[in-house]
């Protein structure tokens, strides 16, 4: 399964704008199924953006199948806010995928990043 960036931000996303901090044990979004949403919530938290409990395989693996996600970690606070604008969002997206071909997560949040600092003056 492919990572998709736009996901990432869209559970991004809903997460902040829960009311609480309840775990999260079934999400449906337009255009992904469950399995998608879930695989992402992994890729997720293994990049520190939420937290989450985790469910493992078996007693003789520690390999994570699925997680609970119940808040944003600070990592996933600092990237929504460097991903909030749309505009920004998808020339950051734009320009990365031109100049490498491909688009990763740290990458591109070094990119908006650079290009909040550049709107301000900084």
């Amino acid at each position: 399964m492919k990572r998709d960036v736009d996901l990432i931000r869209k559970l991004l996303i809903h997460m902040e704008e829960k009311p609480d901090d309840q775990i999260i044990t079934e999400l449906e979004l337009d255009g992904h199924d469950k399995f998608e949403i879930m695989y992402h919530f992994v890729l997720m938290d293994q990049a520190g953006l939420i937290r989450c409990e985790r469910l493992m395989s078996s007693t003789t693996s520690d390999r994570v199948i699925r997680v609970h996600p119940f808040s944003l970690t600070w990592q996933g606070h600092e990237f929504l806010e460097a991903s909030r604008n749309e505009t920004t969002w998808n020339k950051a997206k734009t320009l990365i995928k031109s100049k490498s071909g491909a688009l990763s997560v740290d990458v591109l949040k070094a990119l908006l990043v650079s290009m909040a600092k550049e709107s301000v003056g900084l």
